[in-house]
């Protein structure tokens, strides 16, 4: 067990975060922040309603895509440096005092759930 944990690509319960959302919130953010900026030089510039809504979503989806490229190299990066720091920086070996009281608590909390199913 370690303090850093590195999500896998796997499907995770309990709230974790799943491995691409970073990248997909960069997407999202950048794409609606182009759309935005489209459609507000547009009536600025007064130009007519089709060419600004035509031109506000090709900046999302050129945006959205650079998002994505920018999110997943993100991510690449800062698994890279979790990897390396838990390589330079190895958990050391608990204490046996330590051990036996995780094991005391994982005791604990099998029983406590055996007694709520019994319940």
């Amino acid at each position: 067990m370690s303090d850093v944990e590195i999500v896998n690509d796997q499907e995770y319960k309990d709230g974790k975060i799943q491995p691409d959302v970073p990248a997909r919130v960069i997407s999202s953010v950048l794409g609606l922040m182009g759309f935005f900026t489209a459609l507000l030089v547009g009536l600025i510039a007064s130009n007519p309603g089709v060419t600004i809504m035509l031109r506000a979503l090709l900046a999302m989806a050129i945006c959205a895509v650079v998002g994505r490229i920018i999110g997943t190299a993100g991510e690449v990066c800062v698994r890279e440096f979790l990897n390396k720091y838990k390589a330079d920086r190895p958990f050391p070996d608990l204490p046996e005092e330590l051990k036996r009281m995780y094991k005391t608590r994982a005791d604990d909390e099998a029983l406590r759930e055996r007694m709520k199913k019994a319940a």
